[in-house]
């Protein structure tokens, strides 16, 4: 047993090393907020002041999700009758974008999937859309993304709410009403009986087993035929070049340098997988360094925020010089290593994968995920590679030429997915873990 547990125990530590001083580097005081781009997100940070963006939030024991007390909302339009709305998501302050969708619908209401924080400035720059919320559509049972249904609810009391099956909490299992989810009813599969099933379709995630503690990757996800879309949770994720519009430069600029960063300081205090000599090599490095490239700082701040969030505790090499593990992953469509390491790939593999080959069965030509880019150009061969992972052995799927499978632009077949091992080790022991005790 200890030929799993000792390397598993010494990752979580170097893990939560890197989570806590990832904390550091965040200000406390208000931040400056970036300019977002395009008509309608000129008209999110205009529509929006300080206070319109307060929202106190503090649930998720033991891991409460970020911002605590303000966030932004940056709107855009993303097609005819479409809309999604974006804010900041952060754990330990490793920070994302979660984004809701939002549709109008032939009846003239709106369609809402997976509801952000319903600030102010949130709430201002959907009623400027002139139509009331017809129904909110809550995807999946993650409480990052249902914690802000219920508060939602109460800003369109009129709307009709909708979830997935399974929904839990953890550590007591309380049914939604105590969380101020009131449905109407749950999702089923290919239901064409819902009241939008005219103009969007759903196809239902609804594993056989639940994971350990109750755990549901219950996830639904649906089709707008007009638009050609296919809208998911968390089942996908496409990594941008940039930065989301909503996450603040001078964060990632100063997560992009190597002195004076905390994170960097602690991989090497902690010498994370050997790398401790390397890290403090760099820093020597920058420090005698006369120029700075901001540019250069905000890209490869980005490129360590999106490896930490994608990994939790990357190799340390790949945190030093995010470059060549960054390029691995960015630019094509695939499941995130979290979602294959510790939920896709236990006992629920085959019914994951079921459900991902029908979803093939719509003529997809766009993806709208709840995290990184979205929409993005992807097709039902897309979906199809990035689940592929979950067909193939874990020995083909983690190895060390997996950069070697970096994507090509469209329209050039892609390479199968792979992932690097030395990034995803701290999630395989978890997965080594979880295993062992029947989690998943």
């Amino acid at each position: 047993a200890t030929s799993w547990v000792e390397p598993a125990t010494a990752s979580l530590v170097g893990a939560a090393a890197l989570v806590s001083g990832s904390r550091a580097r965040r200000r406390h005081q208000r931040r400056q907020q970036p300019q977002p781009r395009g008509a309608l997100s000129r008209a999110a940070a205009a529509e929006g002041g300080a206070g319109g963006q307060a929202y106190f939030n503090f649930t998720g024991f033991p891991f409460p999700l970020g911002p605590l007390f303000e966030r932004q909302t940056v709107r855009r339009e993303i097609g005819d009758g479409m809309w999604s709305f974006e804010q900041e998501q952060s754990l330990a302050n490793i920070a994302v974008n979660v984004r809701m969708t939002v549709i109008r619908l032939k009846c003239g209401g709106l369609w809402v999937h997976n509801p952000v924080a319903p600030t102010a400035q949130c709430t201002e720059l959907l009623r400027a859309l002139g139509a009331s919320v017809k129904f909110i559509v809550l995807g999946c049972a993650q409480y990052e993304h249902k914690i802000f249904v219920g508060p939602f609810a109460r800003r369109w009391p009129d709307a009709k709410v909708y979830i997935t099956p399974q929904q839990w909490s953890w550590p007591i299992d309380l049914p939604s009403q105590l969380y101020g989810i009131f449905p109407v009813g749950e999702l089923r599969d290919a239901d064409a009986d819902a009241p939008w099933a005219d103009e969007i379709d759903q196809r239902l995630l609804n594993p056989t087993n639940r994971l350990g503690f109750g755990y549901s990757a219950a996830e639904c996800a649906f089709f707008h035929r007009r638009s050609k879309t296919l809208i998911c949770t968390d089942a996908l994720v496409y990594v941008p070049e940039e930065p989301p519009s909503v996450l603040s430069r001078s964060d990632l600029t100063n997560l992009g340098k190597t002195a004076d960063n905390i994170v960097l300081d602690l991989v090497a205090l902690t010498n994370w997988r050997g790398s401790g000599e390397a890290v403090r090599e760099a820093q020597r490095t920058e420090a005698a360094s006369t120029s700075v490239d901001e540019r250069a700082l905000l890209k490869k701040g980005w490129q360590r925020d999106a490896l930490l969030a994608l990994y939790f505790g990357p190799d340390g090499r790949s945190i030093i010089d995010p470059t060549e593990a960054f390029r691995a992953i960015a630019g094509r469509w695939l499941v995130g290593p979290v979602c294959y390491s510790l939920v896709y790939g236990g006992v629920i593999r085959e019914d994951v994968s079921k459900w991902a080959e029908r979803l093939c069965e719509w003529d997809i030509q766009q993806i709208l995920p709840c995290h990184f880019a979205g929409p993005v150009r992807g097709t039902r061969d897309d979906v199809r590679q990035a689940f592929e992972v979950l067909k193939r052995a874990e020995a083909d799927v983690e190895t060390e030429d997996a950069g070697s499978g970096v994507a090509l632009p469209w329209p050039f077949p892609q390479p199968p997915i792979k992932y690097r091992p030395q990034d995803l080790q701290l999630l395989a022991n978890l997965r080594s873990i979880l295993k062992a005790l029947r989690v998943i």
